[in-house]
C-alpha cells in the first residue's frame, strides 16, 4: 500500500504562471508498503503547478525518502500515483488560489491616483455643467 501520510508546504511562491510548492523535511512523508519514509531534499524540492491549468508541471524531478538508512527516490509522477497525494495537491491549490491576491503598495498607490484624477474630472465637468464658477476655480486650484 502506497498512501501519502502528511504534504505540507515549507513555503510557497507564486508568480503570474505558477505556484511553487517548497518542500522540506518533515512536512512530507509517505507509507510504503508499511514503512513511513519522510522526504530529504536532495534532489527535487518543490512541486511546481501551472496556475491556468492547475496541472503539475515537473512530473519527471526525482523526490529522495528516507526510513532510517534506506532511501527511496520517486519521481513525482509515480507520487501522483500515491493514495490521497491529489487530494492534498488540490486542497492547496485552491486554499492558494481563494488567498486574497497581493498587491504592492506601488500598484496600489497607482491605482489611487487614477481614480482620484478622475474624480477630479469629473467634479470638474460637473461645476461647468452646473456653470459654477466658485466650484470650478476651487477644484482647477486644488488639482494643480
Amino acid at each position: 500500500m502506497q498512501s501519502v501520510k502528511m504534504l505540507k508546504p515549507y513555503y510557497v511562491k507564486r508568480d503570474e504562471t505558477y505556484l511553487r510548492i517548497i518542500l522540506a523535511f518533515q512536512y512530507f512523508s509517505i507509507e510504503h508498503h508499511g514503512k513511513t519514509y519522510h522526504f530529504i531534499p536532495l534532489e527535487a524540492r518543490e512541486i511546481i503547478i501551472d496556475r491556468r491549468s492547475e496541472q503539475i508541471v515537473n512530473t519527471d524531478d526525482q523526490f529522495v525518502f528516507q526510513h532510517g538508512k534506506e532511501y527511496m527516490t520517486l519521481p513525482l509522477y509515480q507520487l501522483m500515483a500515491f493514495e490521497q497525494f491529489e487530494t492534498y495537491v488540490n486542497e492547496l491549490i485552491k486554499r492558494l488560489n481563494s488567498a486574497a491576491c497581493e498587491v504592492s503598495e506601488e500598484e496600489l498607490l497607482a491605482v489611487i491616483t487614477t481614480l482620484e484624477h478622475e474624480n477630479y474630472m469629473r467634479l470638474i465637468d460637473q461645476a461647468l455643467e452646473n456653470r459654477d464658477e466658485e466650484m470650478f476655480n476651487a477644484l482647477i486650484k486644488y488639482y494643480k
